[in-house]
């Protein structure tokens, strides 16, 4: 007779002891800071780590920061972020002493595209005009000029500007400041939609180098070590999702980055193709971009990257998955 009593208090502490484990759950998450350079799809696998519930899943609580230009190394440097995903800044950094090092890789190709005005027909035609870079001295930097010249064209008659983000890029090539802008996924679709001309593709010419992937401070990888393996454990299951999800991924595309379906799909399945097996790169790829970086004196001092890059947390990981 005295049961039924006795449900709502079984129902009360039931609930209480929900919120107990809900509190506890939530201070059991490591907050980390993570910096990524621009509003691109370059970084996506990040941005869905964090929005799918993936790093909460490896007891992560992730707050995504958008830091351009130097300020990235800065800020890794005064520990006011833990991980940098534009991996190439912090990898010249180390090469100058700084204590970083690249952890992993998740996109071996090179995607970056010159889109010019579209009375541009022809590389030839941007002799003596301008194309617009995120920054000097950088991966996109390189990528341009490379492509540039791989079009038959001398890089040092077209003057390159920096613009600080490839959205400032697209402006730019939008309000008819540049004759053309090297940008990356999904501005490329965008623009050339819009009837603006693709000149040259570092897809093309099939050129890889680490366009994704995670760098950190030395002292992080000897001081803990688990956090590290369980970001590059997340980032692994989120590179899975990414593979296995399409019409989850193309909606989340479209949405975040405000495109038409057409666009979205198409962006998807190109970035799709970048994708390492297992989270490298082949150093000699990546060697190859800092000499051609260095021969250009778009850096200060060669760029010896069996140094810079540490695979050792990788590969216990990668022990784990098998």
């Amino acid at each position: 007779m005295n049961f039924p009593r006795r449900i709502p208090a079984c129902l009360a502490i039931i609930g209480l002891f929900s919120v107990y484990a809900a509190i506890a759950h939530s201070q059991e998450l490591k907050k980390i800071r993570m910096g990524y350079p621009a509003f691109s799809l370059t970084f996506l696998t990040f941005f869905v780590a964090k929005d799918a519930g993936i790093y909460k899943k490896h007891g992560l609580d992730v707050d995504m920061v958008q830091l351009a230009g130097a300020v990235q190394t800065s800020a890794l440097v005064a520990g006011e972020i833990d991980y940098l995903t534009g991996i190439t800044s912090p990898l010249v950094a180390a090469a100058r002493g700084l204590p970083f090092k690249g952890i992993m890789v998740t996109h071996e190709k090179t995607l970056f595209w010159i889109i010019a005005n579209p009375d541009i027909r022809r590389m030839e035609d941007l002799v003596g005009k301008t194309i617009a870079v995120d920054r000097l001295g950088t991966l996109q930097d390189i990528v341009a000029r490379d492509l540039v010249k791989r079009k038959g064209v001398n890089p040092d008659q077209v003057t390159f500007i920096q613009t600080g983000s490839v959205s400032n890029s697209v402006q730019s090539l939008s309000q008819g400041s540049v004759a053309a802008a090297l940008l990356s996924l999904p501005h490329n679709f965008v623009m050339t939609q819009k009837g603006y001309r693709e000149l040259a593709s570092a897809v093309e010419f099939n050129q890889r180098s680490a366009s994704g992937g995670i760098a950190t401070r030395e002292a992080k990888l000897k001081q803990d070590p688990a956090q590290v393996k369980a970001v590059i454990r997340a980032t692994f299951e989120a590179m899975d999702f990414n593979r296995k999800e399409k019409t989850w991924m193309t909606n989340y595309i479209q949405n975040k980055w405000k495109l038409t379906p057409k666009v979205a799909e198409e962006s998807y399945r190109t970035w799709l193709n970048g994708f390492t097996s297992d989270g490298k790169i082949a150093l000699k790829d990546l060697q190859e971009i800092y000499d051609t970086a260095l021969a250009s004196q778009l850096i200060p001092t060669a760029v010896p990257v069996p140094k810079v890059m540490d695979y050792t947390l990788l590969d216990e990981v990668l022990k784990e998955r098998k």
